[in-house]
């Protein structure tokens, strides 16, 4: 399948490491604002064709598959545009900048007929899928509880897209988006109830700290920032015993601890970087002629988003 990648940081470079691991993808061209890092990405990684309009690239017929990985505060307009074009996306995360920016772009993509996704590595790593088969195997009962958290010290710039609202600055959009989705896939539905208090700074949320009720009495407790480095651990509370994914972002390893009884641990470990699984993934399912995916489908990039929003809501006053 023919692909094009749409920005040239580091994310895109740890998809074309991912996808040496997948002999059918070939990347034909990408998309950079600036022209030598543009041409030092593609030298890299021997790309051909080479845009600094992505409108242009988006007119080229030979390619069929984006995956757009430019700043989030851009993702709405590129992403649009893919759509309109009939290209197929796989977007990184965040999908866009507000609840409405993502209705919009499911939206676009229906009425167009094409496959959007977006790009939540996490929920297609080996581990995590073992996860949600037991959950469904009921074997410690229902999941009642998630407490997750991801935070990274980050050097405070008011001049970095971290920490400016105006290019879509703040953890809880950048970073919390991981716990979040966790905890949604944990439970399969989203939250209907948020409370969420932050460390603000000039309109952007350092640390953010939020409850979440879900359906049927489960909660969730999420943390994240760009202060301070945690563990980057989910704790998963059953009916009947734990569930501890230690990494969760990119696990290897489940700690299963039925209630009075002993520890077990459960590895499933992969090659580096791990983004494959999710092109795997989206591969099959545009050959599958869907449009969505059923892991990680666009209603529930739609709640997310919403739920995101509320937070925001709730930290800015």
């Amino acid at each position: 399948m023919n692909w094009a990648v749409v920005g040239v940081g580091n994310i895109a470079n740890v998809f074309m490491k991912a996808i040496q691991h997948i002999p059918d993808v070939k990347v034909l061209a990408a998309y950079g604002r600036n022209r030598e890092k543009l041409d030092a990405f593609c030298d890299k990684w021997n790309i051909k064709e080479r845009y600094t309009d992505y409108e242009q690239l988006y007119k080229q017929s030979s390619v069929s598959v984006i995956y757009l990985a430019t700043p989030h505060i851009v993702h709405f307009e590129h992403t649009m545009s893919a759509l309109e074009h009939g290209k197929h996306v796989l977007c990184e995360k965040p999908m866009a900048m507000s609840f409405e920016e993502t209705e919009a772009l499911v939206y676009a993509a229906r009425k167009n007929k094409v496959f959007l996704m977006e790009a939540m590595w996490t929920r297609f790593f080996p581990i995590n899928k073992w996860l949600m088969e037991f959950i469904r195997s009921e074997e410690f009962g229902k999941p009642v509880n998630v407490n997750a958290d991801f935070s990274f010290e980050y050097p405070y710039d008011k001049d970095y897209r971290f920490f400016r609202r105006d290019l879509g600055g703040g953890c809880m959009r950048s970073a919390g988006i991981y716990p979040l989705a966790y905890a949604c896939m944990v439970f399969g539905c989203l939250p209907d109830e948020i409370k969420a208090i932050a460390q603000m700074k000039n309109e952007v949320d350092l640390r953010t700290a939020a409850l979440f009720r879900f359906p049927k009495d489960c909660t969730a407790e999420i943390y994240t920032g760009f202060q301070g480095e945690s563990q980057c651990m989910a704790n998963i509370a059953f009916e009947k015993g734990t569930v501890v994914i230690p990494e969760f972002i990119h696990p290897d390893t489940a700690i299963i601890k039925p209630c009075g009884g002993e520890e077990k641990r459960i590895s499933l470990l992969y090659e580096e970087p791990g983004l494959q699984f999710e092109i795997e993934h989206a591969e099959d399912c545009i050959r599958m002629g869907k449009k969505e995916s059923p892991i990680m489908p666009l209603n529930e990039s739609i709640g997310i988003a919403r739920a995101i929003d509320l937070v925001y809501e709730q930290v800015r006053g």
